[in-house]
């Protein structure tokens, strides 16, 4: 089946947080949601449409083909063999963290993520009466890394009991390579810290790359941490919030179980789960080949395009989101860059200091999973705006 990722869709008909024309002005193109604005698969189409015919929206049944479309999907697309059991559903990736925090950590504990960060994971860090540590990506023009010395040492700080791994990296689309994934199994073994990893961008690898899922890298990494997924990114079906989180550890897995059912967490939604079975159990694999092979080619054209201008593009390795370095435009103030975007270029941008508030001062995020006609559009407007100052 062939998709037509250059058909530009008429959001306005679905209540799109990234499109909520309360905070958009007429012609504004939303850059800063991190979603991609291509047609779902037909498939998951399917699947929804035979869920709304029904006549009786009553409670569910499930089946094991929840368990055994994602197991099969890990296995098919990333080598990893995921038996079915270690499969539990979640609301989505920041709910299976919380619960995963706290089937594992203690309030007053420090969780550890890398800074710039998607902002929940402060907020589910915070919320739960955790205590945020950070480390800092050393961003170059050779790329994004981890600083190792700073990373041991946080991990070596007896208050430090997890990290929050993202992988691909919400926002700089820096992807692990196995010995980074390992030196980082080393680091949880040898301080006793638990991991937590988000893979929400796993199918968004570029280059010729391949995703590797954390607790397949070792053993030890297997039995001590907790993989988060969703299909929201990969297939657009972000508004189900149905993801699924991974943990081979039975004790670990009860655990959270524990948690989960505590808040009723356990409850899944019948047009979700069938949306979720359709991404995963083989139905729309043509679909997530065809889309990364257009994003990709989406991000060759930006990083030509900036090339020529004083916005510096950090070369995503994954994803559909970018980190730009804004400060060669000359701003004196955060407000000022966004301003610009916002209003000499009808461009709503991710602000920097959402993801770090010092290091993003001068940056913006960039979701530029769009047609390709628009993303044409925003590049224009920019290139414009840009000529004019």
């Amino acid at each position: 089946m062939t998709y037509n990722f250059d058909e530009i869709l008429d959001r306005s008909r679905e209540r799109s947080k990234t499109w909520d024309p309360r905070g958009l002005k007429p012609g504004q193109l939303p850059m800063h949601g991190a979603e991609t604005h291509f047609t779902c698969p037909y498939p998951v189409l399917d699947a929804v449409r035979e869920v709304a015919s029904w006549q009786v929206y009553g409670y569910p049944y499930f089946t094991d083909d929840f368990e055994n479309s994602i197991a099969g999907w890990l296995h098919r697309r990333h080598g990893w063999k995921v038996d079915p059991a270690w499969v539990d559903f979640a609301g989505g990736i920041i709910p299976g963290m919380a619960f995963a925090l706290q089937a594992m950590t203690k309030e007053g504990d420090q969780i550890l993520i890398n800074t710039p960060a998607y902002s929940p994971f402060r907020g589910v860090v915070q919320d739960n009466n955790r205590v945020l540590a950070t480390s800092p990506l050393k961003i170059s023009e050779e790329g994004v890394f981890f600083d190792w010395e700073d990373m041991e040492r946080q991990f070596a700080d007896p208050k430090t009991t997890a990290f929050i791994l993202c992988d691909p990296h919400n926002p700089t689309g820096k992807c692990c390579t196995r010995k980074e994934l390992e030196r980082i199994a080393q680091l949880s073994k040898k301080y006793d810290v638990f991991v937590v990893s988000d893979e929400v961008h796993a199918d968004f690898v570029f280059d010729g790359g391949k995703h590797i899922c954390y607790s397949d890298v070792s053993a030890f990494a297997a039995g001590f941490s907790c993989v988060t997924v969703n299909p929201s990114k990969t297939f657009n079906v972000a508004g189900f919030r149905t993801g699924a989180t991974i943990i081979p550890n039975e004790e670990i897995r009860q655990k959270m179980r524990v948690k989960n059912a505590a808040v009723k967490g356990i409850s899944r939604n019948i047009t979700g789960v069938a949306a979720f079975e359709a991404c995963y159990d083989g139905r729309c694999d043509d679909y997530a080949d065809q889309s990364k092979q257009y994003v990709e080619s989406l991000r060759g054209e930006l990083l030509d395009f900036f090339e020529n201008t004083p916005i510096r593009m950090i070369k995503p390795e994954g994803t559909f989101v970018a980190w730009l370095d804004c400060r060669g435009l000359g701003f004196a103030t955060q407000e000022e860059l966004l301003s610009f975007f916002a209003n000499e270029c009808g461009l709503l941008m991710g602000d920097g200091r959402e993801y770090d508030q010092k290091l993003g001062e001068g940056f913006v995020r960039i979701a530029y999973g769009f047609p390709r006609p628009q993303l044409h559009e925003a590049m224009e407007r920019l290139s414009k705006a840009i000529k004019s100052r």
